[in-house]
């Protein structure tokens, strides 16, 4: 990275699992044997790879201690960083900020080696297509996610919120001055990625112990309300999972109120909830996205069909189109997807990084 002056570092990070809501029986239970074995674990809050993990910090050489900070969140069913690595070099040499990459709660290297084993992992779906008729897009890599949220869609919830609790704590070690590379009085801005979007969104409506007073987030191939989103896709999740957790988020409510945790009231949820459909509080997410009308802006793409551009216009400017939040649609001169936006082809490569280049001073002159 000496091209970028910048150094990455490795920073130790404990979750605080006390905080993440555990209502829902998380154990997979299955006839087959293999399926068992391979998710074990009769509670998530056991699993040592979420609990105890690194994050990175991506700062230039020239400073000791970052006085501005870039989180930068990942989309959904990530399992190493490789992709978003020039991403956030590129925004820190833009504009000079720390980039923190933060893995959501069982991304990255956040869950067990196994979990994205190849060989495994096709075993995995195998089993899936045979139980399942009429299953779709069910693949090695998206095996152990679809699994997962199909036997408990409940997790994709409590990974969220402990993800989004993990974040909050990271912040108050910071502001206590307790990061070496940090200073305890940073800005503090979000580039939210496809799911990521969500979680900044949540982060930024929300405004835990207003960390967020001043912040802004740069949104790309993200910001719509979960169901106006196709996650279906062989890198994502398969059919049967997507289905289970449409059922499941229509009746989050009284998932909340099996919880016997009165948490409902906090702002986070209230603001997942008003994020989960486009007419689901919906008063309550616009009046909130107006107030944030200047602190947002959101890039997307004509053939990103996960997160089609209409569903972003129609989440993030309202449903009368009266809220002045800054959205774009843009498209690249080559084969792209939601998935691999820049795809790394000797042949295109002058134009993928034409492009690529577009995008990132886009969002480094906003977040500047």
């Amino acid at each position: 990275m000496s091209e970028f002056f910048a150094t990455l570092y490795n920073q130790p990070f404990l979750s605080n699992v006390s905080n993440e809501f555990n209502f829902a029986n998380n154990n997979i239970s299955d006839e087959n044997d293999f399926v068992n074995e391979m998710f074990k674990y009769s509670d998530d809050r056991k699993i040592e790879e979420n609990n105890k993990f690194n994050y990175i910090i991506i700062k230039n050489n020239s400073i000791k201690r970052a006085k501005d900070v870039i989180f930068l969140f990942h989309g959904l069913n990530e399992r190493i960083w490789d992709k978003y690595l020039p991403w956030a070099l590129n925004l820190n040499k833009q504009t000079g900020k720390a980039v923190i990459l933060f893995p959501i709660a069982f991304h990255m290297n956040r869950a067990p080696l196994s979990w994205s084993n190849p060989r495994l992992m096709k075993k995995m779906s195998d089993i899936r297509i045979k139980k399942f008729n009429g299953i779709q897009n069910s693949t090695f890599a998206n095996a152990a996610l679809s699994t997962r949220l199909h036997s408990n869609p409940s997790r994709f919830f409590t990974s969220g919120f402990q993800t989004f609790s993990d974040v909050t704590k990271l912040i108050e070690e910071i502001r206590n001055g307790e990061n070496k590379y940090i200073y305890d009085d940073c800005s503090i801005d979000f580039f939210g990625y496809s799911i990521g979007a969500l979680l900044a969104e949540v982060l930024l409506m929300s405004n835990p112990n207003k960390f967020f007073e001043k912040s802004k987030l740069f949104m790309f191939c993200g910001g719509p309300t979960f169901d106006i989103m196709f996650p279906v896709a062989k890198a994502i999740l398969d059919s049967e999972a997507y289905n289970s957790m449409s059922i499941f988020f229509k009746v989050f409510d009284d998932y909340l109120n099996n919880g016997k945790i009165e948490r409902t009231s906090l702002p986070e949820i209230k603001y997942f909830k008003s994020l989960l459909s486009q007419y689901g509080l919906r008063n309550i997410r616009e009046e909130r996205l107006l107030e944030l009308k200047d602190r947002i802006f959101a890039v997307s793409l004509i053939k990103d069909k996960v997160v089609p551009p209409e569903s972003v216009i129609n989440t993030l400017n309202g449903s009368n189109k009266k809220i002045p939040i800054r959205t774009m649609i843009t498209d690249f001169p080559y084969s792209y997807s939601h998935e691999i936006p820049f795809p790394a082809d000797k042949e295109q490569r002058e134009i993928v990084n034409i492009n690529f280049n577009n995008i990132f001073e886009l969002a480094s002159n906003y977040l500047n």
